[in-house]
């Protein structure tokens, strides 16, 4: 456990580091409920709206359950085991692309050049996903005030089926104005896929001493197994208890997510959540 720590930070440091792109931002909402069904055994449901495209658009409607049972807890209460399975359901909105198109031609001495006569436009479209994930965490606190914990999530994803309208547009050769016309209209078909990551997220979190608010940091990097991907996850965040017997509880987060896989924008987001125990 030492060793996949020490891996997983090192790793997020040199990305960070090397890191230097063009990001989007947005914004993350999400209500959440527990009900704890006997000691150590719970269940939970949650539903998600996340934007994009600097807030402007959504990205996300998201619903979806989880069930929690630990495992084995030692007799100080500072080590606890569990696991996890969860499911949910994701309507995801694609943003519109415009890409430019590109013809060749020879020119005076023969040679062959390339040379830009127009553009292809990707109109915006939803296309769904349903999720499984199962976990397994180990939790340890070192003291009254820290706590850290690992959690290792083999997540299946099934993308739907889906399309999108693409509009191309041409430079017409025989009129004198250069500006692209519409030329063809056709609708572009997605089969259905299946993608399998596995993750591991470590997170610290501190207590502060008579007062309601624990922040919190986290890493969290998934690889992928079916595909070629590599995603992560840096969150800094507080949990806030609106009530002494912690029923009632506010997430507030800054998080910056980056992967080599044009599925999901890279950026920035806000986030801010409540969840209800019972």
């Amino acid at each position: 456990m030492r060793k996949r720590i020490t891996l997983l930070v090192l790793s997020a440091l040199s990305l960070l580091g090397a890191n230097a792109q063009s990001d989007d931002f947005g914004l993350d909402f999400s209500v959440g409920a527990e009900k704890k069904i006997r000691p150590g055994m719970s269940f939970s449901l949650e539903s998600e709206a996340r934007t994009q495209d600097n807030t402007r658009k959504i990205e996300r409607w998201t619903v979806g359950g989880t069930f929690d049972m630990r495992l084995w807890q030692n007799d100080s209460k500072t080590f606890n085991l569990k696991a996890s399975a969860g499911w949910k359901y994701m309507w995801m909105y694609n943003l519109a692309t415009c890409k430019a198109h590109y013809s060749t031609m020879l020119d005076g001495d023969g040679n062959l050049i390339e040379y830009e006569d127009g553009y292809n436009e990707h109109l915006g479209y939803w296309r769904n996903r349903h999720r499984t994930s199962i976990s397994l965490g180990a939790s340890y606190k070192l003291n009254k005030r820290w706590s850290l914990s690992l959690k290792e999530t083999f997540q299946y994803t099934h993308f739907c089926k889906g399309s999108n309208t693409i509009n191309k547009y041409r430079i017409d050769d025989d009129e004198d104005d250069d500006t692209p016309l519409l030329d063809e209209t056709k609708t572009k078909e997605y089969k259905a896929k299946d993608r399998t990551v596995l993750r591991s997220k470590l997170t610290v979190q501190y207590n502060i001493r008579h007062c309601p608010a624990n922040p919190y940091a986290s890493v969290d990097y998934g690889c992928g197994l079916n595909y070629s991907t590599n995603k992560w996850k840096f969150t800094a965040g507080t949990d806030i208890n609106l009530t002494k017997n912690k029923q009632h509880k506010l997430d507030i987060f800054y998080r910056y997510i980056t992967e080599n896989d044009d599925e999901d924008p890279n950026g920035h987001l806000i986030g801010l959540g409540y969840k209800l125990k019972f």
